[in-house]
């Protein structure tokens, strides 16, 4: 997660503000778990810190449904355990439903405000809202939630366009040219590779 602007700032500052920083600790080996948060509970101690005692979890990705959680938010993404292509187990990250919908939101709103405007300006501000929201969750494995929040947006657009003057002027088939050839929306793109936060 080196990249991340959370993890940047903390390695800027040297991990003097402990309040920006969150840990992720991944293990095989359940016995593993126990040791290292005893040496953590140690180490805080020396300092006369402490655990966050709702803030710290232990998750096992492997449970069974219903057996507990087998998945968890973290900067903005679900990690949990899927199957790769030849079939192997790989951490899976997709949006968190939490951002998905504040996303979703955020541009609702900015469409409704600013559906008055020449659609020349109008796309073009939308597409580069569109490629912020890429850039971040543009990571393999979230093509879905890249395609479901492309899809909600041109729908947002769709319904505002024809709320301009009080009178629908946009039917699909004619909104359709106007968002795939005359001003294409941005598509979904993958711009991470999950490599980039597997462990060495």
């Amino acid at each position: 997660m080196s990249r991340e602007v959370h993890v940047r700032c903390c390695e800027q500052l040297e991990g003097k503000y402990l309040g920006l920083t969150r840990l992720v600790l991944g293990f095989e080996n359940p016995k593993d778990v126990d040791r290292v948060l005893k040496v953590l509970q140690k180490r805080f101690e020396k300092y006369k810190l402490e655990l966050h005692a709702e803030k710290t979890r232990v998750i096992n990705l492997k449970s069974k449904r219903g057996e507990g959680s087998r998945s968890f938010d973290f900067l903005g993404f679900t990690h949990y355990l899927g199957k790769s292509r030849n079939g192997k187990l790989v951490l899976k990250r997709k949006t968190s439903s939490k951002k998905f919908t504040v996303a979703l939101n955020r541009v609702y709103d900015w469409i409704k405000e600013n559906r008055h405007r020449k659609l020349k300006e109008l796309i073009p501000e939308l597409n580069a809202k569109i490629r912020g929201h890429y850039n971040y969750y543009g990571m393999t494995f979230n093509d879905k939630g890249l395609y479901k929040y492309y899809l909600e947006v041109k729908r947002f657009l769709y319904k505002w366009l024809n709320r301009r003057g009080g009178k629908s002027v946009w039917n699909w088939a004619r909104f359709t040219k106007l968002t795939e050839e005359w001003m294409p929306l941005l598509k979904p793109k993958i711009y991470h590779s999950y490599l980039i936060a597997k462990p060495v």
